[in-house]
């Protein structure tokens, strides 16, 4: 492998790791209200113990089910059309590059103009692929561990009363 393949190569992967980070930035959850508290409290210089969590009455239902999974739908398919974005447009480049090379050294009529729109075309349907596919499958996984800890996937049917 030639050094600009390895570095269009390194390029490509430094854009699925942006994206991938990206996400699980996203994915953090927030602190409960007692580590906030005893935060907060600890930098004003004042030593509190931890607060035992109280209990607080909880709705049998707390949320719209079907808005929560059509956000999460909503979130996986922002965060593929980003992640394919960015390997279209890197694929793009790639192509462009890398057809234009193996056209040069193929030797073919007209040398690189015939491999750069062969690259050029196929570049950045690869490139969206590689890039778009596993952040897609990520935030699925996300989205789906989400609801499912919330109870609003594979949660038990209510049984109907006689």
């Amino acid at each position: 492998m030639n050094r600009n393949a390895r570095v269009l190569v390194a390029a490509a992967l430094a854009a699925t790791l942006m994206t991938l980070t990206t996400e699980a930035a996203t994915a953090a959850p927030a602190p409960n209200a007692t580590e906030v508290n005893v935060e907060a409290n600890a930098d004003a210089g004042q030593q509190l113990s931890p607060q035992a969590p109280v209990a607080t009455p909880v709705s049998v239902l707390t949320s719209d089910p079907q808005a929560d999974i059509d956000t999460a739908l909503n979130q996986v398919g922002n965060e593929f059309m980003l992640a394919a974005t960015v390997g279209t447009m890197a694929g793009g480049v790639v192509g462009l590059v890398g057809g234009c090379v193996i056209g040069a050294v193929v030797g073919a009529i007209g040398g690189c103009i015939p491999g750069l729109g062969i690259g050029a075309a196929v570049g950045p349907i690869v490139g969206g692929l590689i890039v778009g596919v596993p952040a897609a499958i990520a935030a699925l996984a996300q989205a789906y561990s989400t609801l499912h800890a919330a109870g609003e996937i594979s949660a038990p049917l209510a049984v109907a009363a006689d």
